[in-house]
């Protein structure tokens, strides 16, 4: 009972609001020059100081499925081990790892911003979560497009708002994620002077608790 009040405690200091995403959705988005999509060695570390922890980069493979070739902390607590090398389907439960899969070859075929709303069930040790994982289209060194950015962040259903992370427990490793709702959004023109607006699209999937 102490222990839940405390990290109760603590997910009440935690900031109102998440914005990891936000940030490097910005970030990408003044990258880009008109409707091209912007390289990852054009991305500035230091802009993304403080979204490091919750960011990666998975590139798509031949069998469409995806890898982590950089995972922030985030990631890399939520398995408990280093990502760098590992399936991007490791984060969630076999029965979504095919929707994920499709979810990111369609964005090689066709390039959109994707925000997913994950949940990870409670068990002993382990409490329930609640995730935003964002998604963000990238060209490589040769054109095309089998690369993304994102953003992976975690809260308790109870308090949708607080990230976790760094305050709070994720539970016994490895946790992983069934999708709840996942978001297509249109690609726009990009630029320095393109403000960003808020995340939009038409859901593709739904699953029904």
């Amino acid at each position: 009972m102490g222990a839940e009040r405390s990290n109760l405690a603590r997910l009440q200091r935690a900031p109102a609001t998440a914005p990891m995403a936000a940030v490097l959705r910005a970030h990408w988005q003044r990258l880009r020059k008109g409707e091209a999509l912007p390289r990852r060695d054009e991305f500035a570390p230091r802009e993304l100081a403080p979204v490091l922890s919750s960011m990666f980069l998975i590139e798509g493979t031949e069998r469409g499925a995806a890898r982590f070739l950089i995972a922030g902390r985030v990631l890399c607590a939520l398995y408990g081990m280093e990502l760098r090398g590992a399936p991007l389907a490791l984060l969630f439960e076999p029965a979504a790892r095919g929707e994920i899969a499709g979810i990111v070859a369609a964005m090689s075929e066709d390039p959109a911003t994707v925000d997913l709303t994950l949940r990870a069930g409670q068990s002993t040790g382990r409490p329930a979560l609640l995730a935003r994982m964002t998604l963000l289209p990238l060209a490589n060194r040769a054109g095309t497009r089998d690369l993304a950015i994102g953003t992976m962040e975690v809260s308790t259903p109870f308090m949708e708002s607080a990230p976790l992370w760094p305050n709070g427990e994720f539970g016994q490793a490895p946790r992983r994620f069934g999708i709840e709702r996942c978001l297509r959004g249109p690609l726009r023109a990009g630029g320095a002077d393109a403000p960003e607006p808020p995340p939009r699209g038409v859901p593709l999937l739904r699953l029904v608790e």
